[in-house]
C-alpha cells in the first residue's frame, strides 16, 4: 500500500483494510481494533465513513498498527490534518506541506497533475485533437471549436502546456495527437487543485441547460433518503459506470464533438445516528 498515492485518509484507510483482506483471511476490524490498542472494532469504519475521527492521541497507536516507517508516518499525520482542514488557506498550506514528503516520482506527477487541471480548457484542447487536423499553423481553429469559445492565446498557452507534460505530440500526419487515449484524475487527486477543476466544470453544465436542447444533453436531479450502506453501494455504482463510460470512449472511433460528463451525489444532512451506535457509545 502506497501511502503518498493518497491525500484523504478515510480512503487510505478503507482501501488498506480491503487490501489487507484480500492477502490475510483471518484480517478484520477486531483484529486491527486490537493491534491499535483500542476497544471498539467499530471505530474503523465510522473513521472511514466519516461519522468519527482519527485524534492526535490515537495517531501515534494507529501508525504502529499500519506498519507505516518514519517518512511514512509525516506523510501520514499530515494527510489527517489535511483531511480534517475546513478552510482552502488551512489546506493549501498542509497540502505544500505534504507535497515535501512525496517521492521524486509521485511529486513531479502531482505537479503535472495541478497544472492540467488547473483550467478546464487544458483538458478541453487536448480532447479536440481527437476531433481536429490541429497544428501550429492552425491554433485559432481550436480556440473557435471550444464551447465556450477560448481566446488564441489561451489554445496556444494549452498546447505548449500539453506538449511539456508530454500528453500530446506532434504525430507522423503532422498533426498534434494525445499520447495517451483517456487520462483520469481518479478518487484522489489532490483535493485543493481537483475540486477546482470540478467547480469549472460544473459552471459550464449550469450554462449548458441554457444552451443545449434536452436531445444534446441529460441533466437530471433525484433527491433520496438512504442508509449509511446504501450510500457507500451508490457511490460504489457511481464508480463502475464511470469506468464503463472510459471504455466506450476507449472503443469509440470517428470523434466529431467534446463532451463533458459530471455526475454529483451528495449529503443534503446530518447523519442521524443509530441508536444502537448511540447505547454502544454509553455502555463504555
Amino acid at each position: 500500500m502506497n501511502v503518498y498515492a493518497y491525500y484523504n485518509y478515510r480512503k487510505y484507510l478503507q482501501d488498506y483494510y480491503e487490501y489487507r483482506k484480500s492477502v490475510q483471511r483471518y484480517f478484520s476490524y477486531r483484529s486491527f481494533a486490537k493491534k491499535a490498542g483500542y476497544s471498539s472494532s467499530g471505530l474503523y469504519l465510522d473513521l472511514i465513513r466519516g461519522r468519527k475521527s482519527l485524534t492526535p492521541q490515537m495517531l501515534p497507536k494507529f501508525i504502529a498498527a499500519l506498519g507505516l516507517n518514519e517518512r511514512e508516518s509525516r506523510y501520514f499525520t499530515l494527510m489527517v490534518d489535511f483531511t480534517h482542514a475546513t478552510t482552502p488557506a488551512s489546506k493549501q498550506q498542509i497540502f505544500d506541506q505534504m507535497s515535501a514528503h512525496l517521492p521524486r516520482t509521485v511529486k513531479t506527477l502531482t505537479k503535472n497533475q495541478q497544472e492540467y487541471y488547473s483550467k478546464w480548457y487544458y483538458v478541453a484542447v487536448r480532447e479536440s485533437l481527437s476531433v481536429l487536423n490541429i497544428n501550429e499553423k492552425n491554433i485559432q481553429e481550436v480556440a473557435l471549436f471550444l464551447n465556450p469559445k477560448i481566446t488564441l492565446p489561451q489554445a496556444k498557452q494549452a498546447i505548449q502546456l500539453l506538449l511539456d507534460l508530454g500528453l500530446i505530440d506532434l504525430a507522423e500526419d503532422g498533426f498534434y495527437r494525445s499520447v495517451n487515449k483517456t487520462i483520469s484524475s481518479g478518487r484522489e487527486i489532490a483535493p485543493i487543485f481537483g475540486h477546482q477543476f470540478q467547480k469549472q466544470m460544473i459552471d459550464l453544465a449550469k450554462s449548458a441547460l441554457d444552451h443545449y436542447s434536452t436531445e444534446r444533453r441529460n441533466v437530471s436531479c433525484t433527491t433520496m433518503s438512504v442508509s449509511a450502506e446504501g450510500l457507500e453501494r451508490i457511490i460504489n455504482k457511481i464508480d463502475v459506470f464511470r469506468k464503463e463510460v472510459l471504455d466506450i470512449v476507449r472503443s469509440d472511433s470517428g470523434e466529431t464533438m467534446v463532451c463533458e460528463l459530471n455526475v454529483q451525489f451528495f449529503p443534503l444532512s446530518k447523519e442521524k445516528e443509530s441508536k444502537s451506535v448511540k447505547d454502544g457509545e454509553d455502555a463504555k
